[in-house]
């Protein structure tokens, strides 16, 4: 069957057998009710809490960490094994809190519909459950009205939509009655109304011809459910960290295992090495840091107006290498603005008196009314008119309404020097009523051509003088004719000031900016070069274009062209996984129903807070609570700095856990005794690890980052330059740790061996973080960090104090060290973190030359 807004009304009336003056009997509907269903959207069945918190430890990280622990209490080391398993427990409970907030877009979606309805059922208009609504029904419309169905108008008179929820599209939709062609997109579907959009102005009546999940909010809820949801890059990283980690420390266990029983070693020192090399081998603090390191960049990202709803989505920002984003209220300011005004010479004071006088505006608590008139209002009051006054000086005498035919507002107003008629409306319907010359005509008509091309809508103003009269019985025809014209209005939706400056920043930084909008092409191309997103010439794609293109074409489509108009919400949802299957990180923003699936598909959603909707909100990992672009720019800024920060804070934890993990195999190799036990490598990760760890987690977003700030890989933490770094400050250390433990094993007892081992690479690892804050610059070329400086000093502080506390020595199994020895030990371990600046120093050296 042909689509409804392609037939004519007669046409419709008859395939849905309902007579238009009667509507519906109850029988019928009750019939039509149990064929079509009920007209609501059910939600799908939603996430067991008990599955969400079964899902917190699928992790291998959290495996090692459970089985290390489950050692720990067999050995009878509680301290250790208590501390293990609190660690993974905290983590847990910070993912299921999150998760458990997420998954509601379905929900809220399926209880945006309104509770009533108006028809007409057997020749009577009632008050009806929406749900209980029907194909077949006769809608009847008014302004203020929310649609309960997609609905054929069969009756209009001056009947304009509220659409953006669905369409983006930002001005009111004046509705007709005529057919259209089948393949016309959503936006231009100007003889239907929608379930969730709302009637403007006008009155009508409507066919309801489609219900629940057959509507245009219903197969958004079909994508809803259809969209899957993709793991964050940064779960993709850590995963990779977590098997790699996982692999090696399973692999030096075992040899060191077997190398036990080979050499024909107790189980318990088996047992008591395994333990140790399984603390070593795992960063236990990892998940939590990275936890922490989300959660102080959340908190900083809601300062600049920016409400996270799920923390890996601000490091997923920090990957994205584009932004698809919407025009209305988000590159510009969602307000029409009088851009440019054309009086006829002499005639500006009546052109302003013009837009006042016909005008159903009002300014009052920050504006009423049709948005086109406000900004009339808004530009006549910025150039002195006192509004109030010419209300009261300028009395009405009667209003010709906006009409979609007309196409013009006229307005009859009683001066002292009798009456007035003013008229404004679309030049087409103003020009040809006018006086002019055939040349004034022509020019002006050019000029009305090039305000369009460049997106502006243009409104004509006239008036003339009428003699007093009963305008009731006026034939119109007479009253708008031999007009006087007084000029062109040119208005349009401004983009906001600092909108440009943001997309340059982020074109700096390698981020494209794609623009899909429910917006008439030319509009949408007009704005996109004026924003800097594309060059004038450049090509612009509609909804029904993309219709026509195969996935295949689709996909190389999308890295050329980067301005959409008139777009659906299936364009915007493939527009997203196109993208995507060319490996790009995509960040979405959108306002409307319309816009959840993608918001929900892409690798990160983001919403508007102020002209948003609650389904796009719960579809999007990230609300902007000022609903401008810019803030999202200070989002990605703020992803890359977390990126740094965690990918230097794991280069801290791994190449410090790798000294340990192969001092303590090359020690069991060469038979020694165990160099540290597990109560010393619990320490060592919770105080030389944690405390500096989450100071570089927390390492401030420094000036000019995202421009010089390198785009992190979606794959991997691991580059060259990583494994450079964490190969040479694990070698280094643990080159230095057996020296000093051979020293003290030939020297002292091994007790005092493993006390100045213990010491030692407390203090280098400590001092090591020092270098961890940049992977460039040098710790002498950065601003200090006294969050750092403390989460160092203190814990050196505290590992000389335990040389005076028997209490701490019997606790971590050391003996005292002499001060002679203890200042000895810390100017050793200097060395490893000045090799690494040095280091960074001659690699930068090498770049410069290239």
């Amino acid at each position: 069957m042909k689509p409804a807004w392609s037939q004519t009304i007669q046409t419709l009336l008859q395939e849905l057998d309902v007579n238009p003056e009667q509507g519906l009997s109850v029988s019928e509907v009750e019939s039509r009710l149990h064929k079509y269903g009920l007209n609501s959207i059910q939600a799908r069945k939603k996430v067991s809490r008990l599955s969400l918190l079964f899902k917190q430890f699928h992790n291998p990280v959290i495996y090692v960490l459970v089985f290390a622990g489950v050692i720990a209490f067999a050995l009878n080391e509680v301290l250790d094994g208590s501390a293990i398993l609190a660690i993974v427990i905290l983590n847990a409970t910070i993912g299921f809190i999150q998760e458990s907030k997420a998954e509601a877009s379905i929900e809220t979606l399926a209880a945006i519909s309104s509770p009533k309805g108006r028809v007409l059922r057997e020749g009577k208009v009632i008050t009806v459950e929406s749900v209980n609504i029907c194909p077949g029904d006769i809608l009847i419309l008014e302004a203020g009205d929310y649609v309960v169905a997609d609905a054929r108008i069969i009756q209009a008179r001056q009947l304009a939509t509220e659409e953006a929820v669905l369409t983006g599209e930002s001005l009111p939709v004046d509705k007709t009655l005529k057919p259209l062609k089948e393949d016309v997109s959503l936006g231009d579907r100007t003889n239907m109304v929608f379930a969730s959009t709302a009637i403007s102005r006008g009155t009508g009546k409507a066919l309801v011809v489609a219900t629940a999940r057959n509507t245009e909010i219903g197969r958004i809820a079909d994508l809803m459910d259809s969209a899957q949801k993709t793991e964050t890059p940064l779960q993709k990283r850590l995963e990779g960290v977590s098997r790699r980690l996982l692999i090696a420390g399973i692999f030096v266990i075992s040899l060191v295992v077997l190398l036990g029983l080979w050499s024909g070693q107790a189980w318990l020192e088996i047992l008591m090495t395994a333990l140790s090399l399984s603390v070593a081998a795992i960063p236990e603090g990892l998940p939590t840091v990275v936890t922490i390191a989300l959660v102080v960049a959340v908190k900083r990202m809601s300062r600049k107006h920016a409400l996270v709803r799920k923390m890996n989505a601000v490091e997923t920002l920090g990957t994205a290498d584009v932004i698809c984003t919407d025009k209305t209220g988000t590159l510009t300011t969602g307000k029409m603005k009088v851009r440019e005004v054309f009086p006829v010479e002499g005639q500006m004071d009546l052109l302003l008196k013009t837009m006042v006088i016909c005008n159903n505006a009002s300014l009052h608590a920050g504006g009423s009314g049709d948005t086109t008139e406000i900004a009339l209002l808004e530009f006549a009051q910025s150039n002195g008119l006192d509004i109030p006054l010419i209300h009261e000086n300028d009395q009405r005498v009667f209003e010709w309404s906006f009409d979609s035919i007309r196409k013009r507002m006229s307005v009859a107003a009683r001066d002292d020097n009798g009456i007035t008629i003013y008229v404004k409306g679309a030049p087409e319907a103003i020009l040809s009523r006018c006086h002019m010359s055939h040349n004034e005509l022509q020019q002006t008509h050019e000029q009305v051509s090039m305000l369009s091309q460049k997106g502006m809508r243009v409104l004509a103003l006239a008036s003339k003088s009428e003699p007093e009269q009963d305008f009731t019985e006026a034939k119109l025809e007479s009253i708008e004719s031999q007009l006087t014209f007084l000029g062109l209005v040119a208005m349009a939706d401004p983009p906001r000031a600092e909108t440009i400056p943001a997309i340059k920043k982020c074109q700096r930084a390698g981020i494209r900016i794609i623009m899909i909008t429910g917006d008439h092409p030319q509009t949408a191309a007009t704005i996109g070069s004026e924003l800097g997103i594309i060059p004038s010439e450049a090509k612009t794609l509609t909804g029904v274009e993309l219709d026509k293109l195969s996935e295949l074409e689709l996909r190389q489509v999308v890295e050329e062209v980067s301005i959409y108009a008139r777009v659906s919400p299936e364009n915007k949802l493939n527009l997203v996984n196109a993208l995507k299957a060319n490996n790009h990180i995509v960040a979405m923003t959108g306002d409307g129903v319309n816009d959840a699936p993608a918001l929900k598909t892409a690798d990160i959603g983001v919403a508007m807070g102020k002209g948003g909707t609650e389904v796009a909100r719960q579809a999007s990992s990230l609300v902007l609570t000022d609903d401008n672009f810019a803030t999202i720019v200070d989002a990605v800024e703020e992803g890359r700095a977390v990126n740094g920060n965690i990918k230097r804070t794991l280069q801290y934890l791994l190449s410090t856990n790798l000294a340990e993990l192969i001092f303590i195999l090359m020690s069991t190799i060469l038979g020694w005794p165990v160099p540290l036990l597990p109560i010393n490598l619990l320490w060592l990760n919770l105080v030389t690890d944690g405390l500096p760890s989450l100071a570089l987690a927390a390492e401030p977003v420094h000036e000019s980052f995202l421009e010089h700030s390198k785009r992190p890989s979606a794959g991997s933490f691991f580059d060259r330059a990583f494994y450079q770094e964490m190969a040479l400050v694990g070698v280094l250390i643990t080159i230095m740790s057996m020296g000093i433990y051979y020293y003290g094993l030939t020297h002292f007892e091994v007790n005092m061996a493993r006390s100045l081992a213990f010491s030692f690479i407390v203090y280098t690892i400590l001092f090591r973080s020092f270098s961890c804050r940049s992977e460039t610059l040098t710790f002498f070329e950065m601003k200090p960090d006294r969050n750092l400086i403390l989460a160092v000093v203190l814990p050196v502080i505290f590992q000389l104090g335990m040389q005076e506390s028997e209490f701490l020595l019997r606790l971590f199994k050391v003996v005292p060290i002499k001060i002679e020895h203890s200042f000895i030990i810390l100017g050793l371990s200097v060395i490893p973190v000045t090799f690494v600046e040095v280091f960074k120093i001659w690699r930068r050296s090498r770049v410069d030359c290239k």
